[in-house]
C-alpha cells in the first residue's frame, strides 16, 4: 500500500476494517496478490450493491469524492474492479471485475452493470446509506443474498434488514405498478417478514398509501426514497 495514492487515507486505514461490507480493462491484468483487509471489505460492499457511483462510494466509506475516485482507481489498478461512466452528466461508477468478485468472499458471480438498472441501484444504495445512518446496528442482506436464501421464485424484496430478532423487507419503487401486482408483492412480503418498508417515488407512494389504508396493513411502512442530503456519511457493515 505504501506506493499507492490511498496509502495515507484515514478513512480506509486499519481503523476502518470491518466497517464497510460491496476503469476499463481490469480483467486483462493479472492479480498478483490477495486483497488487504480494508480492500476485502470494500470488495464485499461493492459486490453486495452490484455497482456504486463515486458520489455514493464517498459516503459509504466516509471520505470526499476525489478520494473515492482514487479508491476506485486503486482497486482497478490491482485488478479487483472496473470503473466508467454510463450516462451523460452522471458520475463514474465502480463495479467488481470477475477476479474481484471471486475474491470478495460473497460467492456471487460476476455481473456487469446494465444502464437500465442504474436508477434502481442508485436508489437501493441511497436506502442502505439512509438505514446505516439511522440504525447502524442493523444487518443488511442484499438482493442477491435474498435470492440465494429463497431462490428466484415468487416476489423478492430489494434487500432485507435484520434488527434484533426482526427481519424487515426493503422495497424500492421507482415507477408505478398495476394495483393487483403491487398488492400481491406487499402481501407476499408481509407473510414472510416482520415488516415491509417501501421506499417509493411520489406516484407509487400515493398508491401504496391508499392500498395500506384500504387493506389495513399494519406491517407496511411507506417512505419517500431518500435524497443524498438525507443520507449522512456512515461506514456500513456487510453481511457476515
Amino acid at each position: 500500500m505504501a506506493a499507492t495514492e490511498t496509502a495515507t487515507a484515514p478513512a480506509i486505514g486499519p481503523g476502518r476494517e470491518g466497517k464497510l461490507g460491496s476503469g476499463p480493462g481490469a480483467h486483462k491484468r493479472p492479480v498478483l496478490r490477495l486483497p488487504e483487509p480494508w480492500e476485502f471489505e470494500l470488495l464485499r460492499l461493492i459486490a453486495e450493491q452490484g455497482a456504486i457511483p463515486f458520489d455514493q462510494l464517498a459516503r459509504f466509506v466516509g471520505c470526499d469524492q476525489p478520494q473515492a475516485a482514487r479508491l476506485a482507481k486503486h482497486l482497478t489498478k490491482a485488478g479487483f474492479a472496473d470503473y466508467g461512466r454510463f450516462l451523460y452528466e452522471e458520475p463514474h461508477w465502480v463495479w467488481l471485475s470477475g477476479r474481484g468478485m471471486r475474491l470478495s468472499g460473497t460467492g456471487f458471480t460476476y455481473l456487469r452493470p446494465r444502464v437500465e438498472a442504474m436508477a434502481r441501484m442508485r436508489a437501493v444504495n441511497e436506502i442502505r446509506l439512509h438505514i446505516a445512518a439511522r440504525a447502524p446496528e442493523a444487518r443488511w442482506l442484499c438482493s442477491r443474498s435474498v435470492v440465494r436464501e429463497q431462490s428466484r421464485r415468487g416476489h423478492r424484496p430489494n434487500a432485507v434488514v435484520e434488527i434484533g430478532r426482526e427481519r424487515h423487507a426493503i422495497i424500492a419503487l421507482l415507477r408505478s405498478k398495476p394495483q393487483e401486482r403491487l398488492r400481491a408483492i406487499v402481501e407476499t412480503h408481509m407473510a414472510r417478514y416482520d415488516a415491509v418498508i417501501a421506499f417509493a417515488n411520489p406516484v407509487p407512494r400515493r398508491l401504496l398509501e391508499r392500498l395500506a389504508a384500504e387493506n389495513h396493513w399494519p406491517k407496511l411502512v411507506v417512505r419517500a426514497i431518500p435524497r443524498p442530503a438525507e443520507a449522512s456519511p456512515h461506514p456500513v457493515k456487510p453481511r457476515k
